[in-house]
C-alpha cells in the first residue's frame, strides 16, 4: 500500500505529456466537450418530449372522465324523456288534447261554463249525450288532472302542465302557477314547429336549479291528419342534487382535478354551480362552432383565477358540456421534478464520461499496467464508497423510494417509505402493492406501473394516499430498472414527494382572495347601490373593450377586478359630497378626489397577483396631465387605466341622475371623441365597436334602466 501511495505521488515524467500524448490529450477534451454538449441536448429533448406525453397523456384522461361523465348524463336525460313518453304517447291524453286543440275559441272558451240548468238544457239532446264539446272536456278536467298529478307524484317531476299548440295553458298541477313566460312560449313553439321534444336551459328558482322538458302531444293515430303537435306537455324538475352527484369526484380522483357543467342560455354559456344553486356566467367559453366541443387546451380557470389544463364534451341532448380542468401548478411541477432528474442524470452521465476518456487517457500514455490497475483498483474502491454514500443518503432521505419488480413485488425500500406505510423495512420486502397499500390504492398505483413497464419511459403521477389513517398528497416520479443490455424493464424505482402541504396552502391562499374580493364588492352594494350597479357595468364595458383590443388573458382580468372595485373608495367621501348634483367647491373636489387614496389604502393588503390596485390609482389620470391625484401624462399612464378611464366615463353618462336622463349614446361617443387630450382615442374606437356588439347593447341598456341617483 506504501508503493501505491509513492507512485500516486510521483510527479509524472514531462516526457509523458509530449508530443503524441498531448495531442491525444486536447482530442480528447474535444471529444468530450462534443459528447457533454450532446448529452444535454438529449437531455432538453427528452424534456420537450416529456411535457407533450404529460399533456398528450392529460388530454386522454380528460376526454375520458368528460366523456364517462357526458354519457351518464346523456343516460338520465333519455331516462327521463322515456318516462314521459308513456304519458304523452297516451290515448287518453292524445284524444283529450286533439279534441282542446280543435276549440275554435281557444281554451277560455273550456272554462266559460254556463249555470247549471242552462249546461243541462243545451247539452241533452233526444239521446240524453252530450252535445257542446266545451262541456263535455270540461267535465272530463277534473279526471285529467288527477291523472297528470299522479304522473308527476310518482315519476318525481316538480310541476307539470299541458299546453295547445297557441301556448295556452288548460291542465296544470299546481292550483297557482305563473303564466308562460316569452321563453317558455319560444320552446313551446319550437316544439309545435319541429314536432321533437327539447330540454330548456336550467333556470335559477327560489326552490333551486330547475329543469324544464318540452315533450310534443301528438293527435291519435287514426286522427292525425298532420305531423304538427296538438299539445306541448312541459315537466319541471328540481335537478341540485342530480347535478352535485354528477360533478361528484366519485372513490377514485386525481388532486388538482375539477368537473365542472356550462350551458347555452341564448348567446351565453353559464357555469352551474348546483351546490349553491348558482348560474354564473363565464366569458371566456367558446365551443367549436361546427362540432360543439371544447378543445383541450391550456387556459385561464372558468369562473375562478390561475391557469388550467381543461377540455370539453357537449352532451348529445341538450345545449351542455361537462368540462374537466386540471391545476396547470401542479403540471408544471411535475415536468420541474422530472427535468431536474433528467439534468442531474445527464451530469452524472458526463461526470462518467469524462472519468472514462480520463482512464483511457491514463492507459495511452505509457502508465504502467500495475499503476493502471491500481488506479482502477482505487477508482472501485471510490464507486463502492459512493454507493455506500448513496446508500446512506437514501437511508436518510425524507422522500418515500422504493424499488420493484415487473410482478409488484417491493425489493427495496427506504426507512422514509417503511416509516410511511408503518412497517418495517425488512417486513416490506416481499409484498405486493395491495398487502402494503390496500386494494383500490393498488389497483391505481399499478395503472401508472404497468404503462411504465409496457413503454420502458419514465412517468410522474399525483395521487391521494391514506397511509395510517392519514390523508397525503404524494407526486410520484417512476422510472424503468432495467440490466444492462436489455430494453426490457425487469422493475420500477419509484420517489414519492409529499405535496400535501403545498397544496393545501395553495387552496386556502386561493380561497381567502376570492372571499376577501366578495366581500368588498358586496360592501360596496350594501353601502350604495348605485356604486354597485355602476361598477358592474363599467366592469362589463371594461373587459369587452380589453378583449376588443386583444389584450392579454391576464390584462382582461385585471381591468374587470379593478371596475368591479373602483368604487370602493367612495365609500369614505362624505355622502353630501358624492351626491351633490350641483358644482363642487375648491374643497368638495378635493375630498371626493381622494377616494383613490381610500381605494389604495382598502386594497393595499390583498395579494391580487395582478396589478389591480395601480390600475385603480390611476384611472383617473388623464394623457394631457390634468388628471389626479399624480398629474400623469401621456404614457406614464398604463392601458388598464386609460381603458378604466374611458369605461368609467362612459358608465356615468349613460346612466340617469337625479338631475338629468341618461345621456344617449351617440351623444357620449361624440363627447368622449371631443376630449382626445384626455382619453385614449384608441380605446373609445373600441368602446364603440363594443357597444354595438348583442353584448354591449345589453350593458347599455341595464345603465339606462338604471336608478337615477
Amino acid at each position: 500500500m506504501s508503493d501505491v501511495i509513492a507512485r500516486k505521488q510521483t510527479p509524472l515524467s514531462p516526457s509523458i505529456l509530449s508530443g503524441r500524448s498531448k495531442r491525444f490529450l486536447w482530442f480528447g477534451i474535444f471529444i468530450a466537450v462534443i459528447l457533454i454538449g450532446l448529452i444535454f441536448a438529449v437531455a432538453y429533448h427528452s424534456i420537450s418530449e416529456t411535457r407533450n406525453n404529460m399533456e398528450e397523456e392529460l388530454m386522454q384522461r380528460q376526454t375520458t372522465i368528460g366523456a364517462s361523465r357526458a354519457e351518464t348524463t346523456d343516460a338520465w336525460l333519455d331516462s327521463l324523456v322515456e318516462q314521459s313518453r308513456r304519458l304523452v304517447t297516451s290515448d287518453m291524453f292524445q284524444m283529450y288534447a286533439s279534441e282542446v286543440n280543435k276549440l275554435s275559441g281557444g281554451v277560455s272558451i273550456l272554462f266559460s261554463q254556463p249555470k247549471e240548468e242552462e249546461q243541462d238544457t243545451a247539452q241533452e239532446g233526444d239521446t240524453g249525450e252530450p252535445k257542446d264539446p266545451a262541456s263535455q272536456l270540461l267535465s272530463q278536467l277534473p279526471l285529467m288532472r288527477t291523472m297528470l298529478s299522479d304522473f308527476v307524484s310518482y315519476s318525481g317531476f316538480f310541476s307539470a302542465r299541458i299546453v295547445n299548440s297557441k301556448a295556452e295553458t288548460y291542465l296544470t298541477t299546481e292550483s297557482a302557477m305563473p303564466a308562460l313566460s316569452s321563453g317558455q312560449k319560444r320552446s313551446v313553439a319550437e316544439v309545435v314547429k319541429s314536432g321533437k321534444m327539447l330540454f330548456a336551459p336550467l333556470e335559477l328558482q327560489p326552490k333551486g336549479l330547475i329543469l324544464d322538458m318540452y315533450l310534443p302531444i301528438m293527435a291519435p293515430p287514426f286522427r292525425q291528419q298532420s305531423n304538427t303537435p296538438v299539445a306541448v306537455l312541459i315537466l319541471s324538475q328540481q335537478v341540485d342534487g342530480k347535478l352535485a352527484e354528477l360533478l361528484s369526484p366519485g372513490v377514485v380522483d386525481e388532486k388538482g382535478r375539477r368537473l365542472k357543467i356550462v350551458q347555452k342560455n341564448d348567446d351565453i354559456y353559464q357555469n352551474v354551480a348546483p351546490g349553491a344553486s348558482l348560474l354564473r356566467q363565464v366569458t371566456n367559453f367558446s365551443a367549436d362552432g361546427k362540432t360543439g366541443a371544447f378543445p383541450f387546451a391550456l387556459r385561464k380557470a372558468l369562473g375562478e383565477s390561475g391557469e388550467v389544463y381543461s377540455s370539453g364534451i357537449r352532451l348529445r341532448s341538450t345545449d351542455w358540456w361537462f368540462v374537466v380542468e386540471h391545476d396547470a401548478g401542479l403540471v408544471q411541477t411535475a415536468l420541474t421534478e422530472r427535468a431536474r432528474t433528467i439534468y442531474m442524470l445527464a451530469g452524472l452521465i458526463s461526470v462518467a464520461l469524462i472519468l472514462l476518456i480520463s482512464a483511457v487517457w491514463w492507459r495511452l500514455v505509457g502508465q504502467e499496467q500495475c499503476v493502471i490497475n491500481t488506479h482502477i483498483t482505487e477508482l472501485l474502491s471510490v464507486i463502492e464508497e459512493q454507493k455506500k454514500l448513496l446508500d446512506g443518503i437514501n437511508s436518510t432521505m425524507t422522500d418515500p423510494i422504493s424499488l420493484s419488480d415487473g410482478k409488484g413485488m417491493y425489493r427495496y425500500v427506504n426507512s422514509a417509505f417503511a416509516q410511511a406505510v408503518g412497517r418495517k423495512a425488512e417486513e416490506v420486502i416481499g409484498l405486493d402493492g395491495p398487502a402494503v397499500f390496500g386494494f383500490d390504492t393498488a389497483k391505481r398505483l399499478n395503472a401508472s406501473d404497468q404503462q411504465v413497464l409496457m413503454t420502458g419511459e419514465s412517468l410522474s403521477v399525483t395521487e391521494v394516499l391514506w397511509l395510517q389513517s392519514k390523508r397525503y398528497h404524494f407526486q410520484i416520479s417512476k422510472t424503468p430498472l432495467r440490466e444492462a443490455g436489455s430494453k426490457t424493464p425487469q422493475g420500477i424505482v419509484s420517489v414519492f414527494r409529499d405535496i400535501t402541504e403545498l397544496v393545501e396552502t395553495q387552496e386556502r391562499s386561493r380561497r381567502v382572495v376570492q372571499q376577501t374580493i366578495d366581500a368588498l364588492v358586496l360592501t360596496i352594494e350594501e353601502a350604495d347601490p348605485f356604486l354597485g350597479g355602476h361598477s358592474r357595468i363599467m366592469g362589463g364595458i371594461a373587459s369587452l373593450m380589453a378583449k376588443q383590443l386583444r389584450l392579454a388573458e391576464s390584462d382582461v382580468a385585471t381591468v374587470e377586478a379593478a371596475a368591479n372595485l373602483s368604487q370602493i373608495g367612495k365609500m369614505f367621501v362624505p355622502r353630501h359630497i358624492l351626491l351633490k348634483p350641483g358644482t363642487l367647491t375648491a374643497d368638495e373636489k378635493q375630498e371626493m378626489e381622494r377616494h383613490v387614496e381610500y381605494a389604495r389604502n382598502v386594497l393595499k393588503g390583498i395579494e391580487f397577483d395582478l396589478p389591480v390596485v395601480e390600475a385603480i390609482y390611476a384611472m383617473h389620470e388623464r394623457l394631457d396631465g390634468r388628471g389626479y391625484p399624480r398629474a400623469l401624462s401621456g404614457d406614464d399612464i398604463s392601458m388598464h387605466a386609460r381603458l378604466l378611464a374611458v369605461a368609467n366615463a362612459f358608465t356615468a353618462m349613460a346612466k340617469p341622475r337625479s338631475y338629468r336622463a341618461a345621456l344617449p349614446v351617440d351623444e357620449v361617443l361624440t363627447i368622449l371623441e371631443k376630449q382626445s387630450e384626455s382619453y385614449d382615442q384608441n380605446v373609445v374606437a373600441a368602446l364603440k365597436q363594443v357597444i354595438a356588439t348583442p353584448a354591449g347593447e345589453r350593458l347599455v341598456e341595464q345603465a339606462a334602466k338604471a336608478k337615477a341617483v
